[in-house]
């Protein structure tokens, strides 16, 4: 008996595909993702305005960005003259960590052309990103589940933040809407469906602890990143053992 959920990694010389039955595969496992992506945008819309962004700018920024976090952290740094070198650095260290979530996939792409894995890449998701290595994981390398979950997530997020542009311009506080929860729990539920036994517990362990460290000793959002890495390296000190 083996404690584990999912299989451990990518056997060798299976070779990854992209179908159609796999676009709409990722599209269907994404609603519930989509559902939630609603109000999250909905926030943003009214945030952004909130913060001075007209909501022609929020929409195509959601439309471009399409990095959820991100694009609020950017919103407490938006004044005039824009802080241009503050605004980069800061989107980088939000999604610092897509960096370990798309080296974590890569192994199960293996064969196909890189110019479709990188534009694939531009649009992931941490809920699509959560997706399609799970399927993975369970034998179905097929990129098109991961453009699946794009082509579902990509429209409510702009949609969601043109709605909540124009709510925002009414006046309404996002703030009493308490959306970080509601994205926060799906985000959760959908790493919890990724354990795979006892063997992950550490580098879980050391995500938490790396995460919180960072959030007492250091500023910004260096949390994102310091978590990340600490997982890593737990993981890759217990595959040396």
């Amino acid at each position: 008996m083996t404690d584990s959920v999912l299989p451990a990694g990518p056997e060798p010389g299976l070779p990854a595909s992209f179908t159609r039955g796999g676009v709409w595969h990722g599209m269907k496992l994404t609603l519930p993702y989509s559902v939630s992506a609603l109000p999250f945008g909905l926030a943003f819309g009214a945030a952004a305005v909130g913060a001075g962004v007209s909501p022609g700018e929020a929409v195509l920024m959601s439309a471009l960005v399409f990095a959820g976090s991100a694009q609020f952290a950017v919103l407490s740094l938006w004044a005039g003259p824009l802080p241009v070198l503050a605004i980069v650095l800061t989107t980088l260290l939000v999604n610092a960590r897509h960096v370990v979530m798309g080296a974590a996939l890569q192994p199960f792409l293996a064969g196909l052309p890189q110019r479709l894995t990188l534009a694939m890449a531009g649009g992931m998701t941490d809920g699509g990103w959560a997706i399609a290595l799970q399927e993975a994981m369970r034998g179905r390398r097929d990129i098109g589940i991961l453009c699946g979950t794009i082509v579902m997530q990509w429209p409510v997020w702009v949609g969601g933040t043109a709605i909540g542009a124009l709510i925002g311009a009414t006046g309404m506080d996002p703030k009493r809407w308490a959306l970080d929860l509601v994205i926060a729990g799906v985000f959760t539920t959908s790493v919890i469906s990724l354990f795979r036994g006892r063997g992950d517990v550490l580098p879980w362990l050391g995500a938490v602890a790396g995460t919180l460290a960072a959030l007492l000793w250091l500023p910004g959002n260096w949390y994102v990143l310091i978590g990340a890495l600490c997982a890593g390296l737990v993981g890759l000190l217990r595959r040396d053992d």
